[in-house]
């Protein structure tokens, strides 16, 4: 009896949970920040909102809504932006955070991310991505294809829909950790809006405090192909020769770096591929399989070694070159020390073989 009596003054004491039904939330799908033109307010945070609906019906178009606001910090800016909507902002599902071309461009560090990291919400497998020309007009962009609001960014990163070579992904919690670990160096894949649908065909590296370049398509290619060893991609080879394309379905490298001459350290890559033939502008001679290999190979090392020397040139590391260098090696500190004047002078030197396992379905 004292039991109950004791547990019937204590019940109104209890606060509620605070629960709100899904009727009364925003679901924060995209989050973009960008660089405002307020010196006070330097930062224009937007919010790419997905509007609850109970079906969804062959051929709607998905329903969001789309808010912005200028303040000094994220946090004062989503406090804001909660007094322009009537609903509570949920960031639970939020899959996605664009940061703007010019704000990248100025600075990108761990402060920059550090409300991302604190909002225990939101994920540290969130997309990240660099908006070109502004983060603001990636979100804007509103897809056909797309049922949910953003369902098409998500697709191409986490290569459920398409799955090209040229697309880049990267997380908060790698974003994170690249700010701050020596000899791994921060990148981001770029999003541009193009006629009413998005293009993702280029990397933009970074140092640890913002953008230095971006990196073209073929570049981005062959970066992916390093950073990520993905498996599938085509090459193509032209040559006074010959002129031929290939589909890889097998890929993987390994590397070393002799310092046995300090003034010449080498970095030696050993890359090997197998795939078919996917397109030539002559019939494949099986006799002269040798000189398709060897034209190949020739044209995949030459595009190898540009890539690093042009990283090295740019003074950033986003492969991981120093990390393995650092991993193996146990004197501390005294490698990154040493890994900062080994890596500017690096000669490289890129190996290729390529098995041609096949002249694709042509008889």
């Amino acid at each position: 009896m004292k039991t109950m009596l004791l547990f019937l003054l204590v019940v109104p004491l209890l606060s509620s949970c605070g629960f709100k039904d899904m009727d009364k939330r925003f679901i924060v799908k995209a989050i973009g920040i960008d660089k405002s033109n307020d010196k006070d307010l330097p930062l224009h945070v937007s919010l790419k909102l997905a509007i609850p609906f109970s079906q969804i019906k062959p051929g709607q178009t998905n329903t969001f809504q789309f808010v912005s606001d200028d303040a000094k910090t994220i946090a004062e800016a989503v406090q804001h932006l909660k007094s322009k909507v009537d609903k509570e902002l949920d960031f639970s599902q939020s899959k996605i955070i664009i940061f703007g071309k010019d704000l990248a461009e100025e600075r990108l560090n761990r402060e920059s991310i550090d409300w991302f990291l604190r909002r225990r919400e939101i994920q540290g497998m969130t997309f990240m991505a660099l908006g070109d020309p502004s983060a603001e007009q990636v979100l804007k962009v509103k897809p056909k294809s797309e049922r949910l609001p953003g369902d098409s960014l998500f697709l191409s990163f986490d290569q459920e829909g398409t799955e090209s070579s040229f697309i880049v992904t990267e997380y908060l919690f790698d974003f994170h950790r690249r700010l701050s670990e020596k000899g791994l160096d921060p990148y981001l894949p770029v999003i541009k809006p193009l006629n009413g649908t998005y293009l993702i065909d280029q990397v933009a590296v970074f140092d640890k405090e913002k953008m230095r370049e971006v990196l073209n398509p073929e570049e981005t290619r062959v970066f992916n192909e390093l950073s990520k060893k993905i498996s599938k991609f085509d090459i193509e080879t032209r040559t006074d020769t010959v002129q031929f394309a290939v589909s890889v379905s097998k890929f993987g490298y390994t590397y070393t770096i002799d310092e046995a001459k300090e003034s010449k350290p080498v970095l030696t890559m050993n890359v090997k591929m197998t795939g078919q033939t996917a397109e030539s502008s002559q019939s494949f001679d099986y006799s002269k399989w040798k000189l398709y290999e060897h034209e190949a190979e020739t044209e995949e090392a030459k595009r190898y070694e540009k890539v690093l020397r042009k990283l090295q040139s740019i003074g950033v590391d986003p492969i991981g070159l120093g990390l393995r260098y650092r991993a193996t090696r146990h004197h501390r500190e005294k490698e990154w020390g040493r890994w900062s004047s080994v890596y500017p002078q690096l000669v490289f030197h890129v190996n290729v073989k390529i098995n041609l396992s096949g002249s694709g379905g042509i008889k």
